[in-house]
């Protein structure tokens, strides 16, 4: 089978909710390669899932980032020609922000280098496990509802630490990052809107790098049938990312996180069915 748009905005959909929700993307992506016959999809493909779930991203966190913005502009003011004090809180939520998207970039030299490398169903099968291992640890550790106000930077990097290991493929980034937050004893809901934040720079950067493989000498010409197939992926990432977002803000004010994890464990199980008829 060959990549067409129908094709490609099913992978749009698949990669884009799978990117917000703690189950991995890659581990997805590489299932729906096995069951169509596809080959993996080209840099064209890939900027175009990226960039549809960085509209959503920034969609769905356009307040807050509003928010961040107008307290730096607020602080960066002399004190006396000040109308009213910066946000102490939102001020303390860039620090660390700062502090902990800094393993994450660093992390996606290991992404770029491993991509393409652990693409065997066995394989994917026992790190889609550890995700759901990821996943669930957290609720058996003490628990606590941290803030800004009460969070350290050390709190930050581990956290970013943490989401660095979304860089393997198999592990979701989003899922290791809230759940080495919430072992930090982060608030669940914040944890969540703290990790989404981080992903805008990720998700930024992987865009450019996304670029400029494309642009690159010697890489393959850019058709009109491949960028009619990177629009319906694009569409399809943004709609389903969306929902994705969404969905996650739902339940960590309701339910939780915890079926992800039983979730990665079924798929883990899957994939090992499927290593062994194949």
């Amino acid at each position: 089978m060959e990549w067409g748009w129908l094709q490609s905005l099913i992978y749009g959909l698949l990669s884009g909710i799978t990117e917000f929700l703690p189950i991995s993307a890659e581990t997805h992506q590489l299932l729906f390669r096995e069951l169509t016959g596809l080959e993996a999809p080209g840099a064209v493909i890939h900027l175009a899932v990226s960039l549809g779930a960085l509209a959503a991203l920034l969609v769905g966190c356009r307040k807050r980032l509003k928010k961040l913005r107008q307290e730096r502009r607020i602080a960066a003011v002399p004190p006396k020609k000040r109308k009213r004090q910066p946000d102490a809180a939102a001020l303390m939520d860039l620090r660390l922000l700062r502090v902990a998207v800094i393993p994450l970039l660093l992390s996606l030299a290991a992404e770029w280098y491993l991509s393409g490398k652990l693409e065997k169903l066995w394989l994917a099968a026992i790190l889609a496990a550890a995700n759901g291992v990821i996943v669930y640890l957290p609720l058996h550790m003490p628990q606590a509802n941290k803030e800004s106000r009460s969070l350290s930077a050390l709190d930050s990097l581990l956290v970013g630490l943490g989401g660095a290991l979304g860089a393997v493929p198999g592990i979701s980034r989003i899922g290791a990052l809230t759940a080495v937050g919430r072992a930090r004893g982060m608030d669940r809901q914040y944890g969540l809107e703290f990790s989404l934040l981080l992903l805008l720079p990720v998700l930024l950067v992987l865009c450019v790098l996304d670029g400029v493989a494309i642009a690159a000498p010697g890489a393959q010409a850019v058709t009109a049938e491949m960028l009619v197939n990177a629009a319906a992926a694009c569409v399809g990432a943004f709609l389903a990312a969306s929902v994705g977002i969404q969905s996650m803000r739902f339940l960590s004010v309701k339910a939780g996180f915890t079926g992800f994890a039983y979730y990665s464990w079924g798929i883990s199980l899957v994939l090992l069915i499927l290593y062994l008829i194949v």
